[in-house]
C-alpha cells in the first residue's frame, strides 16, 4: 500500500462517519485507514468495529490511554506501514479525488528529487461556504521552502498534507507530562527547514467547524491555556531556528510570536528558563520588547477563563 491515513480520535463517534464515508468514496484505493482511538468513552469502538466488518478497506482501531492528540498521531505513525501517511481528523473529510489529487503531484516529481521533498501540501474548503480556508499558494504544483511557505509568501490557514511517513516517524510530537496539545506547526516547521513542499491550489479535504462547549476544541482557548508547555515549544523554536534568517521579511510575524511565548511562558511558569534558552541577543531583546503585551494577553485570558469561560462550562453542565 502506498498511503496511511491516521485519524486520532476522541468521544467522535457522532462525526467519525465522514471519514468513513468519504474515504470509502476515494477514487486512489491503496491505502490503509489507521484509528487511533485516545480513550473515548462513547460508541466509537462499536462504529468501527461494524465498519470492519462490512468495507472492503483495511481498517485499523487502536484504543490507547487519553494523551492528547499529538500523542495519538505519534501512535498512528508508529503504526504506519506505508511510505506516505496523512492526517485526517476525525470531524473532517475528504474529496473523493483527494489522495488521487496528493499522489499525482508527488508522483509529477523526479525519482532523483523525491528525496528533497517532505509533503505534498494541499487547499481545504469549509464545509458550509465551501469556499477555501486560508491562502492560496503563488502556484500550482510549485516547490517552497517551509521559510518561503511562512515568510515570504505568508501563506496561512489550514491545509492537507500527503507526508513521507519515514520522516514523522524519525520526528515524533514532544510528549511529556503537563501538556496534551502541541501545534502540528511544531512538526511541519521543523521538517519544512529540512525539506521541501510541493504545493497545489486543488482543494483536497473539507473542513468543518467544531461546535459545542469551547474545551470541545482541542486547540481552543482554554485548552491552549491549559496546554501552555505545548505551545512554547513551538514558539521557541521559531524565534531560535528561523529569526536569524526570516526576520528582515516578517518582523510582525516574529514580535507576535514572541509575545505569545511570553503569554504562554507565564501560564507554564517557564517564562525565565525559555529566555535562557534563546540563544541570539536578538531574539532575546524581542522577547524583552514583546513582554509587556504578553503580560496584557496573559491577563486577559486569566480573566476570560474566570468571568467567561467557567460560567459557560457551568451553565452548559447544568
Amino acid at each position: 500500500m502506498f498511503i496511511s491515513i491516521i485519524t486520532p480520535t476522541y468521544n467522535r463517534a457522532a462525526t467519525l462517519h465522514r471519514c468513513y464515508e468519504s474515504l470509502s468514496r476515494q477514487t486512489f484505493k491503496d491505502f490503509e485507514w489507521i484509528i487511533v482511538d485516545d480513550g473515548s468513552t462513547d460508541k466509537t469502538a462499536d462504529i468501527v468495529e461494524a465498519w470492519q466488518l462490512e468495507s472492503p478497506m483495511t481498517i485499523h482501531y487502536y484504543k490507547k490511554t487519553n494523551g492528547g492528540k499529538p500523542s495519538a498521531v505519534n501512535q498512528g505513525v508508529k503504526l504506519a506501514r506505508a511510505p506516505m501517511c496523512a492526517i485526517l481528523d476525525s470531524d473532517d473529510a475528504l474529496c473523493d479525488n483527494g489522495l488521487q489529487v496528493c499522489v499525482d503531484q508527488w508522483d509529477m516529481l523526479s525519482p532523483q528529487l523525491k528525496d528533497k521533498y517532505w509533503c505534498v501540501c494541499a487547499l481545504v474548503e469549509d464545509s458550509e461556504t465551501k469556499e477555501v480556508v486560508g491562502d492560496l499558494f503563488p502556484a500550482d504544483h510549485v516547490t517552497i521552502t517551509g521559510g518561503e511557505f511562512l515568510f515570504k509568501y505568508k501563506i496561512t490557514g489550514e491545509k492537507f498534507g500527503l507526508m513521507r511517513t519515514a520522516l514523522l516517524k524519525s520526528n515524533p510530537y514532544p510528549e511529556e507530562e503537563g501538556y496534551k496539545f502541541v501545534p502540528e506547526s511544531f512538526i511541519w516547521n521543523r521538517l519544512g527547514r529540512q525539506y521541501l513542499y510541493i504545493c497545489t491550489n486543488t482543494v483536497v479535504r473539507t473542513y468543518y467547524q467544531s461546535t459545542g462547549a469551547a474545551s470541545a476544541n482541542l486547540s481552543g482557548k482554554a485548552n491552549r491555556i491549559r496546554n501552555a508547555r505545548g505551545l512554547v515549544m513551538t514558539d521557541a523554536e521559531v524565534l531560535k531556528e528561523d529569526l536569524p534568517d526570516w526576520f528582515h521579511a516578517s518582523p510582525l510575524f516574529f514580535f507576535k510570536r514572541a509575545a505569545q511565548l511570553s503569554r504562554y511562558g507565564i501560564h507554564s511558569g517557564s517564562i525565565l528558563q525559555q529566555y535562557k534558552g534563546l540563544e541570539s541577543p536578538g531574539a532575546k531583546s524581542l522577547l524583552l520588547l514583546s513582554a509587556p503585551l504578553g503580560l496584557l494577553l496573559y491577563i486577559g485570558d486569566k480573566m476570560w477563563f474566570k468571568y467567561y469561560y467557567l460560567p459557560q462550562k457551568a451553565k452548559i453542565g447544568a
